[in-house]
This record gives structure tokens, sequence and C-alpha cells, in this order.
């Protein structure tokens, strides 16, 4: 079973100094890094994506369901009425995957401006040990389970063979 962590932080940079003890924790086998994607959400708003392209465990996700995912996290709650039916359908779409739209508001409300967060897809996350290492930089943790049936329409619907990095800024919300 795969889970989708997501670490916020106070600061616009502690999501990048975390991802590299993610990293050297993953070595240990603490857990199963699939994917990591880090989002800083600038104190003007905009949001900034740098995906780690390093994991490959899911067949790499590619930016098509991390924009999405995180442009509908961070930028239709601002849009509003004005796409209700569509926002509606997307919130929909990403439920089947096992992301809830209760679970998309906490991480909007977790990752304040001026604060970033790691989205982390892993398997055999061992949470109990994981929690100490990560303390000292006092992260908000979210978590939600993909059945393995979920994976497989992730994989189906959004698998990349993408290597390398991707970063992507997004304009301040209106």
């Amino acid at each position: 079973m795969t889970d989708l962590l997501v670490l916020a932080f106070d600061g616009e940079d502690t999501a990048s100094k975390v991802k590299q003890n993610l990293i050297e924790l993953d070595k240990q086998y603490l857990l199963g890094l699939d994917q990591v994607v880090e989002v800083v959400r600038k104190s003007d708003g905009q949001v900034k994506i740098h995906q780690e392209h390093k994991f490959t465990g899911m067949a790499a996700l590619g930016g098509a369901f991390w924009g999405l995912l995180i442009g509908l996290i961070f930028l239709i709650p601002v849009v509003g009425i004005a796409v209700g039916a569509i926002t509606g359908a997307i919130f929909g779409h990403f439920a089947n995957y096992g992301i809830s739209k209760d679970f998309m508001k906490q991480v909007e409300q977790a990752i304040q401006p001026g604060n970033s967060g790691l989205f982390i897809l892993a398997e055999n996350v061992k949470i109990d040990r994981l929690i100490p290492m990560l303390s000292p930089y006092h992260p908000r943790i979210l978590r939600t389970s993909l059945s393995m049936e979920q994976e497989q329409k992730l994989r189906d619907s959004f698998g990349s063979a993408s290597t390398g990095g991707t970063t992507v800024t997004m304009p301040p919300a209106a």
C-alpha cells in the first residue's frame, strides 16, 4: 500500500532541507520513496513546484498529476463559484485515487503563504520512527493511504517516464 504524505513546514526553505533528510531516511529503509514534490507557497501567493524525478517506484507520476492536484489545492479555493461544477468534478476525480476533498482542504490550510511543504508518495512508511527524526523541523503531517486499485488508476492515468527534475511556478491566486 502506498501513502500520500504531506509534510508542511514554516518557512519557504524548510521543505528543501528536509527533502535531503528524507533521501537519507529512504536509504535506511524507513520509507520507500516513490515520489517527492517540493512546494513553496511564497508570501505573495505564488506557488512553486519542484518534482524530484530520482524515484520511480510508482511509475513516476508526471507533472500533470502534481500540477493538477497542487493547482486544485492552492488556486481553486480562490477562484470560487465561477468554476464550481468543474471543480466538483475534479475533486470527485481525485477521490477515485484516495485523495479526498477534505484532505486537500487540510493541505491548503497547512501550507500557508510564506511556508513550504513536501508531497510524498511512499511505501512501507514507518511513521513512528520517521516522526522523531523530522521533529527538529516541526512538520505538520497529513496522510492518506491509497489502495492497490487506486495506485493502478494513478499509474494508468498519470504515469510518466520522465527523468531529471521539473520546476513549475504558478502565479498568485487572484
